[in-house]
């Protein structure tokens, strides 16, 4: 006769029996529908590829020179590679060959030997390498180079038809050498533009991420934030910056925060920030995926930043870390002077091969605190302010800057 324990040790056996076999027939549902994606993705590559397949066949087996096929087989299948990625249409998402490969990956560790004149370029719609951003106190900066000029030529080069790979190879060399640009500024129209040729020195530049300077308008105190490179330190030398300021002040009435000329890195960095201007527990960012959990970045800090009258200045070369701050600033009470932003509201991952080549792709798109994504879009500014170039080379004063300082005064009103 069983007894009530050892009908108790029956029914918990039972129950760890029944436990397990759920566990077995889910893991054996999971393979069976992965096993089932998979032989789906197979067949749709299959599918997909058979045209590809059928002329490599063909010249494989019919081209008549078969000796230059041999020699330019691997040639060939790089450039189908770059080819195919391209045809997404994705400026950020990039197969890279080895030797380029190499090359970012030297210049994101700071490994390269050689100096550089610390602009970002481009290419432009017209096949021109072109200025995209000048980082501040650079050797481009220095030059008066500005955003939108063309390089058309790197002494007596032209760099029409060369790739952006190719245009750094010219333009970088040795520190303290000098490099001769032939420059194309645009004017109101196409007669108007200016053409000129511009030295510039190359160096090694070390850039302060965070600098500030404390201004006064009618009796108010404005500590103007200009964050120049968003790095690992910014958001802890942002806040040392404002300790240092109500120490010389004692007291900070408005805030001007500079995201101009400023594009990528430290994504974490810029959602960091962020936390120092909203309450606890405020989502200051999204991000959504194609394959994992979207995720929802909350602030996990005091506010203290909140308290004061705030004014971004943003403006088309504001891009990615950037544009989040502005984004999310906006949406809750600051400001945004000047133009519209950049436009990347997406975020890559790079993956690497066995041959040292590459492929750069998109794997998340990021979004504001109310869901808006301005990837290839951009931010509209509150007030739109063009640069006055000439002013500020023969003035020294910043147009946007003098904007920013009278919405603020309104904001005090």
């Amino acid at each position: 006769m069983i007894n009530k324990d050892q009908k108790h040790r029956i029914s918990i056996l039972d129950a760890c029996l029944w436990l397990i076999l759920g566990m077995v027939i889910g893991w054996a549902i999971m393979l069976w529908k992965q096993n089932s994606i998979v032989n789906t993705l197979f067949q749709e590559h299959e599918s997909r590829f058979s045209k590809f397949n059928a002329i490599d066949y063909l010249l494989q087996s019919e081209y008549y020179d078969q000796d230059t096929l041999s020699g330019s087989y691997d040639n060939m299948v790089e450039w189908a590679l770059a080819g195919y990625v391209d045809g997404l249409n994705d400026p950020y998402t990039i197969y890279l060959k080895e030797e380029e490969n190499t090359e970012l990956n030297n210049e994101l560790s700071n490994e390269a030997w050689f100096a550089w004149i610390w602009a970002v370029i481009e290419k432009n719609s017209d096949n021109y390498v072109q200025i995209a951003s000048v980082i501040k106190k650079s050797p481009a900066a220095k030059a008066w180079l500005l955003p939108l000029d063309r390089i058309y030529m790197v002494e007596d080069i032209t760099l029409e038809w060369l790739s952006v790979s190719e245009a750094v190879d010219l333009i970088r060399w040795e520190k303290w050498t000098e490099v001769n640009l032939l420059i194309r500024r645009a004017g109101k129209n196409w007669s108007s533009d200016m053409q000129f040729r511009i030295p510039v020195v190359r160096d090694d530049v070390t850039i302060p991420s965070v600098t500030s300077e404390v201004l006064t308008e009618n009796d108010k105190t404005i500590l103007y934030l200009e964050i120049s490179i968003i790095s690992e330190h910014t958001t802890s030398l942002l806040l040392e910056e404002v300790r240092d300021a109500l120490e010389t002040t004692s007291w900070i009435d408005w805030m001007i925060l500079d995201l101009r000329w400023n594009s990528w890195w430290y994504l974490e960095e810029a959602i960091k920030l962020l936390w120092h201007f909203f309450p606890k527990w405020t989502i200051v960012s999204k991000s959504k995926y194609q394959w994992f959990a979207d995720i929802d970045h909350e602030s996990t800090w005091r506010w203290e930043l909140k308290d004061y009258p705030l004014v971004v200045i943003a403006d088309q070369l504001t891009a990615s870390a950037w544009e989040i701050i502005a984004l999310a600033l906006q949406e809750s009470w600051a400001p945004v002077i000047w133009m519209q932003t950049f436009g990347k509201g997406s975020i890559q991952s790079v993956q690497d091969f066995k041959d040292w080549s590459s492929l750069k792709y998109t794997i998340w798109k990021w979004y504001s605190p109310n869901d808006i994504n301005i990837d290839q879009v951009w931010i509209t500014p509150d007030i739109e302010v063009k640069w006055d170039s000439e002013k500020y080379q023969n003035d020294w004063i910043d147009n946007q800057l003098e904007v920013a300082k009278d919405e603020l005064l309104k904001l005090i009103k």
